[in-house]
């Protein structure tokens, strides 16, 4: 597993005592030094100043100006710990200094800055983020969706509500007891509910209904957990079970006994309190991760048996850091939260289906006042991605290297003021609330295709 550098605290806790009757000194401690005004969000190949205050010393009647560093040096360090040129100088008669470079790597970059004789070494992360490579906007008419995906012939899926672009209508593929669970694969939509399940295919100008299956009593599902498609396999974990379920070459569908997947002391995690979640490791084996009072994760592995059923592995459960924060159909992402002064912050990770495990497939450290925002995971494949905290000026996703290392970012485009539980971010689309006139319909961007594992 890659070490993460410890994280580095922005600020440090600032304690005053009050003035003497008599006059003597304050014995105020030194003013904690760290950043000024750094934007939110650094551009990569284009020129940063970081301003950066160092740590002085404190009278009663204000800064003791006497007392101010007379030079400064800074290094800046990129993601992969490789020294970036910079420039540095003192401003305002040294009570402040400039940093200045321009980034060749997007992620997070190490900043030291050393003041002497007097204000003190600071650190700190600085963040780079690439220009939104994806689309422009599509405008749904539909409520911001929850569940979102798109078939291969460009019809959208949209909470239960099949939106097809060739001519604009709109297909419910609920019933009367509510929205449906939907999974998509190419032009393949299996839809779960009202204790069926159906699988359609897009022809371009409809879904076709090519299969059901009214469920048994011993197919029943409780809460969905999560769920992974292909166009002839569904699988699906719930709250108990883990149910598969195959369209045959006689074209009907049918289910195989469903297998037991939970532990005794299993904890709900995310924000929508989701019990498991499922990793393809390959065609025929699954990883079911869940969280436990260690209080990390773990991915136990599940087959296919004989009987067409999934079977529980032999080999121990592997243990990931931190809880889910994403999720794709090939791999997780963990977070581990640092909330107490004075290194308060975050790591997340990605980790990928290679060769039957899941391998560590990108880091990265997020300092305050940026933080991570996880999406519900229920819903479907989700990714978490960073916000700047006391302001919605810009927010961010992580861009996943093309092996082990440290993970990259990309702005996000649409609407930087809307707050975090009206924006989506998953491996194929952004999308967001509102669009075109009024505060009605979903406002969908694609993302950059991507082939990494």
């Amino acid at each position: 597993m890659k070490t993460v550098p410890c994280l580095l605290a922005w600020s440090a806790m600032l304690f005053l005592s009050g003035c003497a009757d008599t006059g003597d000194d304050c014995d105020l401690v030194p003013l904690p030094g760290g950043l000024g005004q750094l934007p939110p969000l650094l551009s990569l190949e284009l020129p940063a100043e970081l301003h950066v205050q160092p740590s002085l010393n404190s009278t009663c009647e204000g800064l003791d100006t006497s007392q101010v560093p007379d030079s400064i040096t800074a290094e800046v360090f990129d993601p992969n710990n490789h020294a970036v040129a910079s420039e540095a100088s003192l401003t305002g008669n040294g009570q402040a200094a400039t940093v200045r470079f321009t980034p060749t790597t997007t992620g997070r970059h190490h900043v030291r800055v050393a003041f002497a004789p007097v204000g003190s070494l600071q650190q700190f992360g600085a963040y780079v983020s690439r220009a939104w490579t994806g689309g422009e906007p599509t405008v749904l008419p539909l409520p911001r969706c929850t569940q979102l995906d798109r078939t291969t012939h460009g019809t959208w899926l949209c909470d239960g509500v099949a939106v097809h672009t060739a001519n604009g209508t709109q297909t419910p593929l609920g019933g009367v007891s509510g929205m449906p669970d939907v999974a998509v694969a190419g032009d393949v939509v299996w839809v779960v509910g009202e204790d069926r399940v159906r699988r359609f295919v897009d022809t371009g100008s409809e879904l076709e209904l090519t299969g059901s299956l009214l469920l048994n009593q011993r197919d029943t599902m409780k809460v969905i957990q999560n769920r992974l498609a292909t166009a002839d396999e569904l699988w699906v974990l719930d709250s108990e079970r883990l149910h598969r379920f195959a369209f045959t070459s006689e074209g009907v569908v049918v289910g195989a006994t469903p297998t037991p997947w939970g532990r005794a002391n299993q904890l709900p995690f995310g924000v929508d309190m989701v019990l498991g979640l499922l990793v393809r490791l390959g065609p025929d084996t699954v990883s079911v991760i869940q969280v436990t009072q260690e209080p990390d994760s773990r991915a136990c592995t599940f087959r296919l048996g004989p009987s067409g059923a999934f079977v529980a592995s032999e080999a121990p459960c592997q243990r990931l850091p931190g809880v889910p924060a994403g999720i794709e159909a090939g791999a997780v992402w963990t977070r581990v939260d640092t909330l107490l002064p004075p290194q308060p912050g975050q790591t997340l990770y990605r980790w990928a289906a290679v060769d039957g495990a899941l391998t560590e497939r990108g880091t990265l450290v997020v300092d305050a006042p940026l933080e991570l925002v996880s999406a519900p995971l229920r819903p479907g494949f989700a990714i978490p991605f960073i916000q700047w905290r006391q302001s919605r000026i810009g927010s961010a996703v992580p861009v996943p290297p093309e092996s082990q290392g440290p993970l990259g970012l990309e702005l996000l485009p649409g609407n930087a003021d809307l707050s975090p539980g009206l924006r989506t971010l998953s491996p194929r689309f952004y999308w967001e609330a509102g669009g075109g006139q009024g505060l009605g319909g979903t406002r969908v961007y694609e993302r950059r295709a991507s082939s990494l594992k």
